[in-house]
């Protein structure tokens, strides 16, 4: 286990008022196009339904310069630039952010599809966003200054590469945890157990349609991931889905998906 992990300095997180109750703070550095990064995003969604009331995240698109330079060679604009578009999202909330990077990573990674404006519109619009605030946002200087300050915190905690998930206590003393690369999910709750140092409940997730119709668009790994069934019982309960014509199977060339025919929620 200690080989997995780094320390890093408590001085490096951003100031901000914890809840009364425990909460354990967790940075997560991304890269978009990165397929670990694709998959961490399912393990991460484990971990908000089994440790919501114990954990904050907040997602951060790793700002290096070799990240930056692979959002500004996929763009034509400052309209269909990903990591522009991102911090605009967030003006607009952070959770519909990760959703609009979700989506988008829904279409670049298993589909491989070029980034266009067009795409990008679609995907504000299904996160929840409003796109007339964001095209006015996409032009505010400040975009530029909040990249830089993803850039301090991500110096300031020594971010190498992506994926890399950075836990911190709610004891401003005690000094995080940094895991590079992707882990099984065992890492990281053995972690979260560490750090509050006591009993903790998890919750369950919710029905399989369910969580289809939140995410729209979801990969077979990320399914044994949230629900830990057997395979063949989970591809039984999504045929019974399909039959209802509540889903459908979708084969890309980086492995088999699963699209909800249901509006989302």
């Amino acid at each position: 286990m200690a080989e997995e992990l780094k320390v890093v300095d408590n001085a490096s997180r951003e100031s901000t008022n914890l809840s009364p109750v425990n909460k354990i703070e967790i940075y997560s550095f991304f890269d978009p196009f990165n397929k670990d990064c694709f998959k961490l995003s399912a393990i991460i969604s484990k971990l908000r339904i089994e440790y919501n009331q114990y954990i904050r995240i907040r997602h951060i698109l790793n700002p290096s310069l070799k990240v930056l330079t692979k959002c500004q060679a996929q763009s034509t604009s400052d309209f269909d630039n990903i990591a522009l578009a991102y911090k605009a999202a967030e003006l607009q909330g952070r959770l519909r952010a990760e959703r609009f990077i979700h989506l988008m990573q829904n279409e670049i990674i298993p589909k491989k599809d070029i980034i266009t404006e067009e795409m990008i519109c679609n995907c504000i619009k299904n996160a929840g966003l409003d796109y007339d605030v964001f095209k006015e946002d996409l032009q505010k200087n400040k975009l530029t200054e909040s990249l830089k300050i993803d850039l301090h915190i991500a110096r300031e905690m020594e971010i190498e590469q992506a994926p890399s998930l950075v836990f911190f206590s709610e004891d401003v003393h005690e000094e995080g945890l940094k895991v590079e690369g992707l882990y099984p999910y065992h890492i990281y709750t053995y972690i979260i157990n560490e750090l509050m140092g006591c009993p903790i409940e998890k919750e369950l997730p919710p029905n399989l349609e369910t969580y289809i119709q939140s995410k729209q668009l979801v990969t077979m790994e990320e399914l044994l991931t949230i629900y830990e069934w057997p395979e063949k019982l989970l591809v039984k309960e999504l045929k019974k889905l399909a039959l209802q014509q509540k889903v459908e199977k979708l084969n890309y060339p980086d492995g088999e998906f699963w699209q909800s025919k249901m509006p989302k929620k």
